[in-house]
């Protein structure tokens, strides 16, 4: 499964890579965005996932820093 990374990233680029991730990847679906455990960045990754009406879960239980991209709604 490919994956962003987004640790380190300010918020406006964090929001332009994922889109750009998500959008290059969609055909290759599950994808994974590491968010760290920053509410905020967790917060834009969600409002994208919404906007482009795609699922996402956090990859576990035990780790919500990473949300999978699992398919269109």
């Amino acid at each position: 499964m490919k994956s962003l990374d987004l640790h380190g990233k300010n918020y406006e680029d964090a929001h332009s890579l994922a889109i750009i991730f998500i959008e290059n990847n969609i055909d290759d679906l599950p994808i994974e965005i590491i968010t760290g455990n920053s509410v905020e960045m967790k917060k834009i990754i969600t409002n994208i996932i919404d906007e482009k009406k795609l699922s996402g879960n956090y990859s576990s239980a035990f780790n919500l820093g990473s949300i999978v991209i699992t398919d269109k709604r």
